[in-house]
């Protein structure tokens, strides 16, 4: 019996050695500091590759080769890195992305410059300047871009936005939600993101990614870190396209840090 304890006592003092072992041998999780980012660059309406075009990726720039593709490497991770795309006769291709692995995979479709996408884009990208700008003076362009017709959606994920006070409910209220913007945050991104468009004579349906980083002022100051998906209807009125509907979708990240 004396033998039949002791034999127990060695496997019990064996697998304390082997477990202690495993934990002291557990590796330590590594930073990851740099990665390389490639991807491809293509036509969004023919599919076809494009050559030559730049692409410029946290302060380094690549050309694409013959067949579209180009590589990126020992770009600092980040959780936002501009991208800016740029190639002959095509509308320039701005948007933001997050590095967090040695390897990125990222293709870019260029809108050509005759396609009847660019002055929906144009739009949208002037609205993301001037939102962003947090300036009241750009008040009346923002709203020259509506339609006296607009009205935004009445979902629950629009509702907040209108609560929130970035969204306007209808025309009328745009002078309003936009200087309550202004008044409200320090500093603020708005950027409508990889704008999917379809055109069916006179109307535009516009589905995208909508994102938000913020900062608001005194008493309360935080952080905003908001992306949601959306969609924005225009109809061409007197041979200029007006936002007549803005719709969110769902909301895809929220958060808010105390500052």
């Amino acid at each position: 019996m004396r033998h039949y304890f002791l034999t127990i006592l060695l496997i019990l003092n064996l697998l304390t050695i082997i477990v202690g072992c495993g934990s002291d041998s557990e590796e330590k999780s590594v930073v990851i500091e740099q990665g390389d980012i490639f991807g491809t660059v293509i036509d969004k309406e023919t599919g076809l590759p494009i050559k030559d075009a730049s692409v410029q990726i946290g302060g380094k720039t690549s050309q694409t080769d013959d067949k579209g593709k180009y590589t990126i490497r020992s770009v600092p991770t980040s959780d936002s890195l501009k991208i800016v795309v740029t190639a002959t006769d095509y509308a320039e291709y701005n948007n933001s992305l997050s590095l967090k692995q040695e390897l990125l995979s990222y293709d870019i479709a260029l809108i050509p410059n005759k396609s009847p996408f660019v002055p929906v884009i144009a739009i949208l990208d002037s609205l993301s300047k001037d939102i962003g700008s947090l300036d009241e003076k750009k008040i009346p362009d923002i709203q020259s871009h509506f339609s006296k017709d607009y009205v935004a959606g009445n979902d629950d994920a629009t509702i907040f936005g209108i609560f929130a006070g970035v969204i306007p409910p209808n025309y009328d209220e745009i002078p309003k939600t936009m200087k309550n913007i202004c008044n409200k945050y320090t500093k603020l991104e708005f950027k409508f993101e990889n704008p999917d468009v379809k055109i069916e004579g006179d109307n535009a349906l516009v589905l995208m990614r909508i994102a938000i980083k913020a900062q608001t002022k005194a008493p309360d100051p935080k952080d905003w870190d908001i992306v949601a998906d959306g969609k924005i209807i225009f109809k061409k009125q007197d041979n200029d396209w007006k936002m007549i509907f803005w719709g969110l979708i769902q909301f895809v990240k929220f958060e808010e840090k105390p500052l």
